[in-house]
């Protein structure tokens, strides 16, 4: 027993009483940055200045208003990010010497560690988040709850039922960070990185000059049509590639379906009058039921 105690001294030490250490940093620096950026876009979303419209994720058929409060959003956040805590402290607690026993080796190891754990980040992400769809079980239960968000905004990228928090991001760090065998400084880099640009994707921003946009197509326009209530069934793909909905047949691209993409108007604009139809049956019907999803996946499974 005070071997225990005495173990469990000397992981809260490596993580939570020094600033300075890998662990806290992959811990920590996540979770600060996730608030940091999430902070910036509901500015942007408050003060809403005019020259910014341009720039909005804006679709042709808006669809349902968001029924859920976003204190409610923001509490649900918090509760993902205390169990994303809880489990990297039991980590280290089973494993205290993992930051330690593999350092960072050089630049070119570390570019490589990063490029294999976006790879597989990537993979297990895809193939659990289409399951959560394809399943009618999990779907009702778990994945339905990110999905009450119709019309994604910064603060409500981790709104997830808390099994699934854990399943699919807090799980699928831990499996990226040991299957790639990086070093926690590089976990500290991706997980971040992850973490940022999944809150861009959910923010309902593209701006002409955006590295992270311009890099991965993998972007709030695309991942905004998958929070439609029409097209649940597209754009698995998070956080950064889209090759996984290319091969599975899942892929939806945003031409036609937004009214501006990166301040240029798009050619959706025409289409205005042939989808103002469906915007009024969404407003009147409301979020996809289970009954409705269910059905979905019967008949995409027997086409």
């Amino acid at each position: 027993m005070e071997a225990a105690v005495e173990h469990f001294k000397y992981a809260i030490n490596k993580t939570i009483l020094s600033p300075n250490s890998p662990e806290f940093g992959m811990l920590v620096t996540p979770i600060l940055s996730y608030w940091l950026v999430a902070s910036f876009y509901d500015m942007l979303d408050i003060l809403s200045p005019s020259f910014l419209q341009n720039f909005r994720v804006t679709r042709v058929s808006r669809g349902p208003d968001n029924k859920l409060s976003k204190g409610h959003v923001v509490q649900r956040v918090l509760l993902q990010h205390l169990i994303q805590f809880s489990l990297g402290m039991l980590v280290v607690l089973v494993d205290t010497e993992q930051c330690t026993m593999k350092p960072a080796k050089g630049w070119v190891q570390s570019c490589l560690q990063f490029g294999l754990g976006m790879f597989i980040m990537d993979t297990y992400q895809f193939w659990i988040h289409r399951w959560m769809h394809v399943n009618p079980y999990l779907y009702k239960h778990l994945h339905s709850h990110h999905h009450r968000l119709n019309n994604p905004y910064a603060y409500g990228a981790l709104y997830n039922h808390p099994l699934e928090a854990l399943l699919l991001d807090t799980l699928g760090g831990v499996i990226t960070l040991y299957a790639s065998g990086m070093s926690c400084e590089v976990g500290t880099w991706l997980m971040t990185f992850a973490t940022i640009k999944t809150v861009l994707d959910h923010s309902g921003y593209i701006f002409p000059i955006n590295p992270l946009h311009d890099l991965f197509p993998n972007s709030a326009a695309y991942h905004d049509i998958h929070h439609d209530v029409r097209n649940i069934k597209k754009n698995y793909s998070q956080p950064f590639f889209t090759h996984w909905d290319w091969l599975m047949g899942s892929y939806m691209s945003s031409e036609g379906f937004h009214l501006h993409h990166a301040g240029k108007l798009s050619s959706a604009s025409s289409s205005v009058k042939c989808l103002a139809s469906d915007e009024a049956l969404l407003n009147n019907a409301g979020p996809v039921s289970d009954q409705e999803d269910a059905a979905s996946v019967s008949k995409e499974k027997t086409s």
